[in-house]
């Protein structure tokens, strides 16, 4: 029996059994965890929706998120983003008769060759400021023509702030006269430019309540617009859309929504000495999204409005949102409440039975998960699954002992580390003696 050997392979065992630990999941380094029930049932996976209060401490990228079961072990999971779509089925029809009526409007007519189903048009014209009046005619002879737009309009608030899609009743007419005319100050007739038309099938992932609540409203006479600050009880909410409870009949409004999660920040001042200087800036509003509310009543004695403002799917909200409303000439709208709707993300996990799980959240240090779950589900969207749900965040009992200093794997077992490698090295140093002795010990002569 090789006694060296074998006191050797238990010290890498134990070596190894360090390293083994090191790697082990630490669940003091997150902050919360909320216990996750799921219903009863037959099937591989289980399906569980974000709450706000979960964005509300996890990290933006999601990924310090955990799900662990009752013996401690990892649970594979996928996260999905629900996503509204849109079908958009895109023509550029010619474009014919350009002329300039008595008002001093630009009007094109397009033929679509055939009649054609759209809903949506695209009107470019020339210019950086401007709101014009958009009218939309539909024929199918080129000779008479029906009103399908009295008044809509474009805008233009700036080079990279512009609005040029016009919504219309879903129609299969072959020709669409459009006229743009100017504004009043404006002493040339507008230059109509590009004129695309779509046919678009919306489609909505399911949405959850987000209240906004109001808690500055202002009117900027400089810019003529109206200022609503709002604020929402949590921060990076997936929101998918925000809606305008507007009180007026009719109008049409450019809008544009910014956010950000805090008035002001400390920025650190550069010195001389050794003490750290702050001082209080202001923190810059970021764009979110600028579009068109409208409400008026249509050539056919229906209401259209448009009052939902689409956020782009994959934006994280900020905590605190800047509404802003140009009324240009007209007299300001009265914004009576707002609310939001977000999409939240799912997680879909393995989970073969309904025994409750553990997500826990909040950890900076966590690096992102790696499971093989990702490439065996496609679409997780898709899958059968279950119904899981939170039962509210709170705090993870073990985070407090994580800040205190941590106890390693060899000052824990020092006493069972010290007496295995006291036992290697009097194997070893006796092996290397009798190596040595062997080495110098003189061939036996013949008597």
């Amino acid at each position: 029996m090789n006694i060296s050997g074998t006191f050797v392979g238990a010290a890498i065992v134990v070596l190894a059994g360090v390293g083994n630990d090191a790697v082990a999941l630490d669940l003091a380094q997150w902050q919360y965890r909320a216990e996750v029930t799921i219903e009863e049932g037959v099937g591989e996976y289980g399906r569980l929706a974000l709450t706000p209060d979960v964005y509300n401490v996890a990290r933006r990228d999601l990924g310090d998120i955990r799900l662990i079961n009752a013996a401690g072990e990892q649970i594979p999971y996928v996260l999905a983003e629900p996503k509204d779509t849109t079908r958009r089925q895109t023509y550029e029809p010619a474009v014919i008769n350009r002329s300039i009526n008595a008002q001093r409007a630009a009007l094109v007519t397009l033929d679509f060759g055939d009649k054609t189903t759209k809903n949506s048009i695209e009107v470019v014209t020339a210019g950086n400021n401007f709101r014009r009046a958009v009218k939309v005619e539909g024929s199918n002879d080129n000779v008479e023509f029906f009103t399908l737009i009295e008044q809509a309009y474009v805008f233009a608030v700036s080079f990279n702030k512009r609005f040029e899609q016009v919504d219309l009743p879903t129609n299969d007419y072959r020709y669409l006269r459009i006229s743009v005319s100017p504004m009043e100050a404006e002493q040339d007739s507008p230059a109509i430019g590009a004129v695309r038309a779509s046919r678009m099938e919306p489609g909505r992932a399911e949405h959850q309540p987000v209240k906004m609540v109001l808690a500055e409203q202002s009117e900027d006479d400089k810019t003529r617009s109206s200022i609503y600050l709002y604020g929402l009880a949590y921060r990076s909410l997936p929101v998918a859309e925000i809606e305008l409870d507007v009180a007026d009949e009719f109008f049409y409004r450019y809008v544009t929504v910014e956010g950000r999660d805090a008035a002001t920040q400390n920025v650190r001042i550069d010195s001389e000495d050794s003490r750290q200087r702050f001082r209080e800036v202001e923190v810059s509003w970021e764009r979110i999204i600028g579009d068109a509310i409208y409400r008026y009543i249509g050539p056919d004695g229906q209401k259209r409005e448009r009052l939902v403002l689409r956020i782009p799917s994959g934006r994280r909200v900020n905590r605190y949102l800047k509404v802003e409303i140009q009324n240009y000439d007209d007299k300001p709208i009265s914004l009576k409440s707002a609310s939001a709707k977000m999409a939240a993300h799912e997680v879909v996990f393995q989970s073969k039975d309904s025994a409750p799980l553990l997500l826990y959240v909040g950890s900076e240090s966590a690096g992102m998960p790696q499971y093989d779950l990702k490439q065996r589900l496609s679409d997780p969207l898709q899958v059968s699954a279950r119904t899981a749900r939170l039962e509210g965040i709170t705090g993870n009992p073990l985070f407090k002992r994580g800040e205190e200093k941590p106890v390693s794997w060899t000052e824990e077992h020092k006493g069972l580390l010290l007496t295995v490698m006291v036992a290697v090295v009097f194997v070893l140093g006796g092996f290397i003696l009798r190596s040595f002795k062997s080495l110098h010990r003189e061939p036996a002569r013949d008597g």
